[in-house]
């Protein structure tokens, strides 16, 4: 008998090797990505003695990790990260060259959700109405929350709920059902008229704004809620950014009147916010709730607004990650009773790392520093003034460690751009902490061997990026304006900006690790073979194989 059940056995699994587990064409209930802003590679394990078993541990024990995961592109900010994690290709191709360029069709400075076409819904439009005017209109290539909703007539539902207005906009895509950010000044979850809750918000959101939640949290303090053991004594390196005063314990009253509510995307009680309201949007949307898979794009930015302010030994950062694994902890474990483990598919990686910060180097004497690209323009243009005996705007702006130039101006004037180019160059790198000056064109020419060459090149976009680009040495930011003393901030082509985590967890992830090198770029694609969905549109990352072995 027990022979007659081993053959059977045998040919149950010879016809379906996968028995006892999902079939292979079956699909999740709901994806989770989870992005949490400025989460270097080595907050896994640096804070790791203090995570509990239920967050950042779990997904490492339980999941898969991509242990040598890099961006592919520079610069690294923000809203770069967040598209090219979501459209599986870089700035080359959809358009997010940085937070913020020079906009040659506006003739100013563009945001890169900006759009004055939509407004505010749930927020204070007559006082603040730039805080709705966003769209994902300039985001040029297709998300893999797109590709989902395109993939089944619509049938999926995709969401995203962020602090940062481009956290959830850039994820959600462009065709998505809800995106939802935070307003510092009416302290309400808000979107724009962009979405289809154009008419006013659900009613779900308004009963869930009136209950208050940042006026209850503003009346509480932050205080250490672990003896901390991975943080510099004595640090003293806060930045002229936030409105938090160094040192434990918090108390909101000062700061709220300076900062309102945003002074809580500086707290952990911001990425309270959004894991509550993250379970908010699941249960009232319905998500997950049947045969058809749905996306809820999840973002954690006070781990970057935190950070950015104290910099990345601060006792604040430590405290920030020990209970960003606490919300992480209960957001899984509200995934799991809701859903269970094998139906939820989870990944979690970064829009970018972060540096460390160059007083405190330059006390240990390693090399480092701060390169003042605020006052750039201004010598740039006195020094252009006085080579070409002429007076004018030779520059439109400076961003992003790009120069755009005044082409208009160069004509009148009767001037090549590869004289003033070349101008510029020779100056620049005369100034302290500048690596090399290249023009748009000698990126494109220059041999791979040049270090950073291919990242320069997915960094730009012919129709958006500046004409002249400059790289900094190691340790070197160019963020003088609020990070010139303390603090840190990221942008850069080096490890400690594009060096993140990427874990994996829940339907048909197998625990395990790879070395291997991954990009950033290749997580959409992923998403999309697992889900056997066409990947976005301009992909050109690449299946992570490990993952499926």
């Amino acid at each position: 008998m027990r022979s007659l059940q081993s053959l059977a056995l045998l040919l149950l699994f010879a016809v379906n090797p996968v028995f006892g587990q999902k079939p292979a064409t079956a699909k999740p209930k709901i994806v989770i990505g989870i992005v949490v802003d400025q989460m270097r590679y080595d907050f896994l394990y640096r804070y790791q003695s203090h995570y509990g078993t239920g967050g950042f541990n779990r997904l490492l024990e339980g999941g898969f990790s991509c242990e040598n995961t890099h961006f592919n592109y520079v610069p690294t900010y923000t809203g770069p990260g967040h598209a090219a994690i979501y459209t599986g290709t870089t700035p080359s191709l959809n358009g997010i060259i940085g937070n913020d360029w020079w906009d040659n069709e506006w003739n100013t400075k563009r945001y890169c959700t900006a759009d004055k076409r939509f407004s505010v819904v749930g927020g204070t439009a007559k006082t603040n109405p730039e805080v709705g005017q966003h769209s994902p209109a300039s985001l040029l290539s297709s998300t893999i929350t797109d590709e989902l909703r395109l993939s089944n007539n619509f049938r999926s539902k995709v969401a995203a709920v962020c602090l940062k207005d481009r956290g959830g906009i850039l994820p959600a895509g462009h065709i998505p059902n809800a995106c939802y950010w935070f307003d510092d000044a009416s302290g309400n979850w808000i979107t724009s008229t962009y979405y289809p809750d154009s008419l006013g918000l659900p009613q779900w959101v308004r009963e869930y704004n009136a209950r208050r939640w940042p006026d209850t949290f503003l009346n509480r303090t932050w205080e250490l809620g672990h003896a901390p053991t991975e943080s510099f004594a004595n640090w003293n390196y806060a930045a002229n950014y936030g409105s938090l005063p160094i040192g434990f314990p918090h108390d909101f009253a000062t700061a709220r009147a300076k900062g309102g509510y945003g002074v809580l995307r500086y707290t952990p009680y911001g990425n309270t916010m959004v894991t509550n309201f993250a379970m908010k949007t699941i249960e009232s949307m319905e998500l997950g709730a049947d045969e058809w898979p749905d996306f809820l794009c999840v973002s954690y930015s006070a781990t970057d607004y935190c950070a950015h302010q104290f910099g990345i030994h601060a006792e604040e950062t430590e405290d920030m990650y020990v209970r960003m694994d606490r919300e992480l902890s209960r957001f899984l474990d509200f995934l799991d009773r809701k859903f269970g483990k094998n139906n939820v598919l989870v990944f979690l990686t970064a829009d970018h790392g972060g540096a460390e910060t160059p007083a405190h180097m330059n006390k240990l004497r390693i090399p480092a520093g701060v390169f003042a690209e605020s006052k750039l323009e201004e010598v740039l243009e006195k020094s252009l003034a006085t080579t070409f005996a002429r007076s004018g705007d030779f520059i439109l702006a400076i961003e992003n460690q790009q120069i755009w130039l005044n082409w208009d101006v160069l004509a009148d004037f009767d001037l090549k751009q590869e004289e003033v180019a070349q101008a510029i160059r020779n100056q620049m790198r005369e100034m302290p902490g500048v690596y090399d000056v290249l023009t748009r064109q000698e990126v494109q020419l220059l041999p791979a061997e040049y270090p950073f060459i291919s990242e320069l090149r997915r960094g730009i976009h012919p129709r958006r990026s500046g004409d002249i680009v400059f790289l900094l040495n190691p340790a070197w930011h160019a963020d003088d304006k609020y990070f010139g003393k303390g603090g840190t901030t990221h942008g850069s082509p080096y490890a400690y900006d594009t060096h993140i985590p990427l874990l994996w967890y829940g339907w048909q992830v197998q625990p395990g690790e790879t070395h291997k090198p991954v990009s950033i770029t290749d997580i959409a694609p992923t998403l999309a073979a697992m889900l056997r969905i066409m990947e976005p549109n301009a992909t050109t990352g690449k299946v992570i194989e490990e993952l499926f072995r």
